[in-house]
């Protein structure tokens, strides 16, 4: 939506739904964020080969699992999902009547400090390179104001989900 809209819309009507039109760029950006995901996954596998992660799959997997669908790539699984179709993109509406992507959303709040920032950290211990992973946090940061990478790791100074900000610091404490 930013990229495509630039996160403005001159009426509540131009505001397109978060999912529900979800497109072909969108629909690659989660394909490139879970590729680096599952280069995360596979490092974990491969730190613990005795465990079975049979839950720890890519996103379009898992949403067939978890949702017992019939999808047949990842942008019909946002468009069609009857329980994102309803969901709308949050905005703040302006003084002069257009709207704006609300940054103080919980994609900002909670998905990006508590879920990607979280995947960046295991990332990062288990020497994974996560481009894509880092563009996003580069953009929501210089949307919101954080610096979520610091020299090309994750900033331990965030109030956020990372293990570190529990007082964990080995990232086999999290996985065992």
């Amino acid at each position: 939506m930013w990229k495509r809209y630039g996160g403005r819309w001159e009426t509540e009507n131009d505001v397109p739904y978060f999912y529900k039109d979800f497109d072909d760029l969108s629909a690659d950006y989660i394909r490139l964020m879970d590729d680096d995901y599952s280069k995360v996954r596979n490092a974990v596998r491969k730190m613990f080969p005795e465990r079975d992660f049979k839950y720890m799959l890519d996103y379009f997997h898992l949403e067939m699992l978890t949702h017992d669908s019939s999808h047949e790539n990842i942008k019909q699984s946002f468009k069609n999902s009857e329980q994102l179709a309803l969901i709308k993109t949050p905005t703040l509406k302006l003084d002069d009547g257009s709207f704006t992507l609300d940054t103080t959303c919980r994609f900002f709040t909670d998905d990006i400090p508590y879920g990607v920032l979280v995947a960046r950290w295991v990332a990062e211990q288990l020497h994974v390179e996560t481009p894509f992973v880092d563009e996003i946090l580069d953009w929501a940061g210089s949307i919101s104001g954080e610096q979520y990478l610091v020299n090309g790791k994750v900033n331990l100074e965030l109030q956020s989900g990372i293990p570190p900000s529990y007082g964990i610091d080995d990232v086999k404490k999290i996985l065992d």
